[in-house]
C-alpha cells in the first residue's frame, strides 16, 4: 500500500525553487534542500527520486510560474507601463538580488548537462512567448508600433532582461542601467 504524503508537494517544490534560486545546484546538499522544503530527506527521495530530478522539476516550476506572472501582468490595460515597471524592478531589486533561476542555472551548468540546458531553454522559450503576448497586446492597444515583429522583439526583451539581471548582480546601479531600460522600451515605439 502506498504511503500517504505528509507534506504538500506544491508547497514543497516552491521551497525547493527558493533554495536552488538562492544557492544554485552545486552548493546545496540533499539534506539542506530537504530542510528548506521542511520534509524528511527520505521523503525527498521517495517523492522526487533524486536531488537532480527535484532540480529539474524546480526549473520547470519556476519557469511556469514566471511565465504565468508575466501573462497576468500583460492582461492589464497599459502594457507599456507594465513593461517599464518590470524593467525598473529588474534594475532596482532583481528578485531581491537572486536574479533569474534560468539565467543562474545556465551560468552554473553551461552546456555541460544537455537535459538541464533543454529545460532552461524551454523556460526561456516560454518567457519569449509571454513577452510576445505582451508586445502583441501593446500593438493592439496602439501603445507599441505595429511594425515591430512581436516574437523577435520578445527575444530582444528576454535577452535584455537577462543582461540587466547579470549587470545588477555585478554591482551596476539602476541609474547606470536606465539607458538600457530606455533603449529596450524605445525599440517598441519607433
Amino acid at each position: 500500500m502506498a504511503r500517504h504524503l505528509e507534506f504538500d508537494p506544491t508547497e514543497a517544490i516552491a521551497f525547493a525553487v527558493e533554495a536552488f534560486w538562492q544557492f544554485g545546484y552545486g552548493q546545496l546538499s540533499a539534506g539542506k534542500i530537504a530542510e528548506a522544503m521542511a520534509v524528511a530527506k527520505s521523503s525527498l527521495y521517495n517523492t522526487y527520486g533524486s536531488k537532480r530530478e527535484l532540480f529539474l522539476e524546480s526549473i520547470d516550476h519556476y519557469a511556469s510560474n514566471q511565465r504565468s506572472k508575466l501573462l497576468q501582468r500583460a492582461s492589464g490595460e497599459n502594457v507599456g507601463t507594465v513593461l517599464r515597471q518590470l524593467l525598473l524592478e529588474v534594475v532596482s531589486d532583481n528578485h531581491a538580488g537572486r536574479g533569474c533561476l534560468l539565467a543562474n542555472t545556465a551560468s552554473e551548468f553551461g552546456s555541460s548537462d544537455d537535459e538541464v540546458r533543454q529545460r532552461v531553454k524551454a523556460g526561456f522559450d516560454g518567457m519569449i512567448e509571454a513577452f510576445a503576448n505582451l508586445v502583441q497586446v501593446g500593438q493592439m492597444t496602439g501603445q507599441f508600433s505595429s511594425m515591430v515583429d512581436a516574437r523577435r522583439y520578445a527575444a530582444v526583451l528576454v535577452t535584455g532582461v537577462s543582461g540587466l539581471r547579470t549587470l545588477v548582480k555585478c554591482g551596476y546601479s539602476a541609474d547606470e542601467l536606465e539607458c538600457v531600460v530606455e533603449s529596450l522600451l524605445a525599440g517598441l515605439v519607433d
